[in-house]
């Protein structure tokens, strides 16, 4: 059953599906109200692991790319690029970090369960 739900579950994502479609088609596979209420609950905790996975990924990643670029500007081998170190890649890796914080903290739109 946990693979089937998996599978399920990826479709839906992909399909972006609503939650009337996704009711509709639960109750055309002959399951009861709880069932289906059980199964929606599944697949919000489903989406929000997700996001909250692929956030944390990204502050890690941010984060570390940002302590590179700091300690590569710090060292400054190389003064040519102590512009593009110390801006962009410090700026961008801070960008990267701030929207995995806004995925792990931020409830997204549409899951009410």
């Amino acid at each position: 059953m946990y693979t089937n739900t998996e599978m399920l579950f990826r479709r839906w994502q992909q399909n972006k599906i609503s939650k009337s479609l996704a009711m509709a088609e639960l109750e055309n596979q002959g399951l009861n109200a709880e069932d289906i209420i059980t199964l929606w609950d599944q697949y919000v905790l489903y989406r929000l692991t997700k996001r909250c996975s692929l956030g944390w990924l990204l502050m890690g990643m941010g984060g570390f790319v940002g302590l590179i670029a700091c300690v590569l500007t710090i060292v400054d081998l190389i003064p040519a690029f102590r512009g593009f170190l110390m801006y962009i890649l410090t700026s961008a890796s801070a960008l990267v970090a701030l929207y995995g914080c806004y995925l792990v903290m931020e409830k997204p739109y549409g899951t009410e369960a």
